[in-house]
Order: structure tokens, then sequence, then C-alpha cells
């Protein structure tokens, strides 16, 4: 790299961080959703998405540090890449973007409340928070041995010329387990605060009505039939996840995959680095499981 491409790499990140940290506080109530990757964020933003007041559109990593991804906001809403530079150019903040674009969105689809997806999200719940005091946090939990199966095998899904296509992750399991209980370990620092609230991945699959409704009766929305369109109709939304079977109902097979997917060896690297974050999350109950 050329030292003036270096120099303008260092200009942009510069002017990218003083456009996050600018002051701006918004009353949006909006209600955000992160965790660990493959911990059932997608499946969280499917059911959140089809509520009557709620809209929660494609992951779109607008509340993350950077420069907004505007190509990618553009194919996955709808809205002209044009449009979303000149929102940019006339927001004096991130925060002030993130606010207008969410306005937007709103009114496209007709619905009164914004909802954002992207598992990263959990690691900037602060800055979320100082810039939004009244979203809500959703932080998925799911057994960090399931998510270790899921994740190693799971492609990441990316636009290259044009087209979406599926990209396989090469990861060692060490790895990916420090993926779990570091991106774990940032949500649950917030346990305390009012505004965040956990949902645990296999509670969801296993009894989705009634934590639904607890779940909307906490955001103070109703819990409405529509709700849970999601697992009851095939057509309602396009599923790439494990948790639907193929007639579009949620299922409870991926919980405990661990038991089959893993060999031995794999266990024991999960009992030396994983132990402590099951135990604190009640999902072993001591170093013997």
């Amino acid at each position: 790299m050329t030292l003036s491409r270096r120099i303008a790499n260092r200009l942009g990140r510069l002017r990218a961080h003083a456009w996050r940290t600018r002051h701006h506080v918004s009353a949006d109530p909006i209600v955000v959703i992160g965790g660990s990757p493959r911990s059932g964020t997608t499946l969280l933003r499917t059911i959140i998405d089809a509520h009557p007041g709620l809209c929660c559109g494609p992951e779109s990593s607008i509340l993350l540090p950077g420069a907004p991804p505007v190509e990618t906001l553009a194919r996955g809403y709808a809205i002209e890449a044009d449009a979303l530079r000149a929102m940019v150019r006339e927001s004096p903040s991130q925060a002030a973007f993130i606010e207008a674009f969410a306005r937007s969105y709103r009114a496209r689809v007709g619905k009164a409340r914004w909802a954002e997806k992207t598992p990263l999200n959990v690691w900037h719940v602060d800055w979320i928070w100082e810039h939004f005091p009244e979203a809500r946090f959703l932080h998925a939990i799911r057994d960090g041995r399931d998510v270790v199966c899921s994740m190693r095998r799971h492609p990441d899904r990316i636009w290259r010329d044009g087209q979406r296509v599926d990209v396989l992750r090469q990861e060692s399991l060490r790895r990916t387990v420090g993926r779990w209980v570091t991106s774990t370990g940032k949500g649950l620092r917030h346990r305390g605060d009012p505004r965040y609230r956990e949902i645990r991945y296999e509670e969801l699959v296993a009894r989705p009505r009634e934590v639904l409704a607890d779940l909307f009766a906490w955001l103070g929305e109703p819990f409405d039939p529509t709700s849970v369109s999601a697992w009851e109709d095939p057509s309602a939304a396009v599923r790439h996840g494990e948790e639907w079977d193929a007639k579009g109902a949620i299922e409870t097979s991926s919980v405990g995959r661990w038991r089959r997917d893993l060999t031995g060896e794999e266990i024991a690297i999960l009992r030396r680095h994983a132990t402590p974050r099951l135990v604190e999350l009640g999902y072993v109950a001591g170093p013997d499981w």
C-alpha cells in the first residue's frame, strides 16, 4: 500500500470516529438484537419483523463503527444508494443518520418502531445507550457447544459481482470457542440494566409462544397472533437457519447437537476453554460435564 493510500485510510478512520462520537441523543425506543453469531439472532429478527408494530430488516451493521455500508443498505432495504449517500451527508453524526434512516424505513413499511439485528451489536451496547437511551437490547444466548457446531459449518453470505454467494469460514475450533466466550461476555456485563434482556435460544425454540408473549410485554408491545406466523406459515419468511424444518415450523432438533457432532478431542477443547462461561450461563453444573 502506498503512503498516500495509508494517509487517506487514516484520515477516513479519523473522520468516521469523529462522526460516530459527535453528540446526538435520540428519544427513539429502538430495539437492538445482538449476541454471538449462530445464537438465534436471525430467528429473533424474523419473528420481530412479523410483528405488526415492529420492523426489523436485514442485518445492516449500521450501529457499528465505521462509515455506513451504503451499498449493503441499498441492496437489503431497496433504497437508492444516492438517497442514502445524501442522508449521510446531511446527518451531522452517525446517531443522527441512524435516526433518519430508521424514520425513513418505518415510514416506508408502515410500522411504528424500528429494530436492528447485527450480532456484533453486543460489542457496542454502551455506545447505543449513550445515543439511544430508550433503546432495548436483546442478547441472544445459546449453548456454546451447539454454537461452535453451527458456526464452523455455516457459510457467510456475501455479495460478489452483484450476486449473493455462500463462503465457508475456515476457523479452528479453539478460535470459534473464543469468539463465543468473548461475545457472550460483552453482553453479560449489562445484566441488571432494565433495558437489557437475555433470550435463550433453547427456550425460544421449545416454548416460542410463552417466550415471545413475555418478550413483547417487556417491550411494551401487544402480543399479536401474526407474530407467530414466522414458524406456522412456510411462506412467511425466507429461512436459512437450522431451526426451521421442511414445513417452515420451528423445531428443537439442533439443541444438543454437539453430542453427535463433536469428537472426544473437540469436547476436550471445549472443556478447557468454555467451561467457566458454560457454568456461568447454567448450561453445565461443573467441570465434569
